[in-house]
């Protein structure tokens, strides 16, 4: 009979990463699923200082939480499903730096265009550079896809890395912007696909309804 366990996690401490991966090694057993789904949003009362919570947060702990458990990950058949949003869209993003996202090939580029990011924001020059105006949730989430594509370049053949976007859903953040139409179980309609489902070995990509408000499983769409 299999156990439910409930870790705690804070993906912004390595040392609460490194006891979890300490945790998984000694079941002795391969993990065949990462479900990354921890995220805030503090553009209601935006800082430089809250820019940064919300990259390390999003964006950062994300990445380091995939760097740990990567190793643990059964080859093959392991995948890994990083949770973005719909505010990851490159359109409100000058060209130029929404090419930069979609071109971006190493995870030390990635960092150090965050970096940038965050330099900008303390110099109230974000806006100038074309980023989108106090906008940080859209900049990690964004950060998010982008390295979702890297990882799974870098581990083609041995694990699946996905993003996506479950839509306007009812929780805590998604209230913040209005009365979501979405129950939790329907916002979990594509994170459980591409944790388990039929996803025609598509790796590296960002999936979603046509609509946040959409109920569907999802499909690869353009960011």
């Amino acid at each position: 009979m299999q156990k439910i366990q409930y870790p705690s996690l804070d993906i912004n401490s390595s040392s609460s990463i490194a006891d979890l991966i300490s945790s998984l090694k000694s079941l002795n057993q391969k993990v065949d699923i990462l479900i990354n789904n921890a995220g805030i949003n503090l553009d209601d009362h935006f800082s430089p200082s809250n820019a940064k919570k919300t990259l390390d947060t999003n964006y950062r702990g994300t990445l380091n939480v995939c760097k740990a458990v990567l190793p643990l990950l059964a080859p093959k058949t392991g995948r890994i499903v990083n949770l973005s949003s719909v505010g990851s869209s490159l359109d409100p993003f000058s060209p130029a730096l929404a090419q930069r996202y979609r071109t971006i090939s190493t995870l030390e580029d990635l960092e150090t265009f965050m970096s940038e990011y965050e330099n900008a924001v303390a110099n109230s020059t974000d806006t100038e550079l074309g980023f989108p105006s106090q906008c940080s949730y859209s900049v990690s989430k964004a950060a998010v896809n982008a390295f979702t594509a890297i990882l799974a370049r870098e581990n083609e053949g041995r694990v699946i890395v996905n993003c996506c976007c479950p839509g306007w859903v009812n929780t805590d953040m998604g209230n913040q912007v209005g009365k979501p139409p979405k129950t939790p179980e329907e916002g979990a309609r594509i994170p459980v696909r591409l944790a388990i489902g039929d996803v025609g070995g598509v790796s590296g990509r960002y999936w979603a309804n046509d609509s946040i408000r959409g109920s569907g499983e999802g499909k690869v769409q353009e960011w």
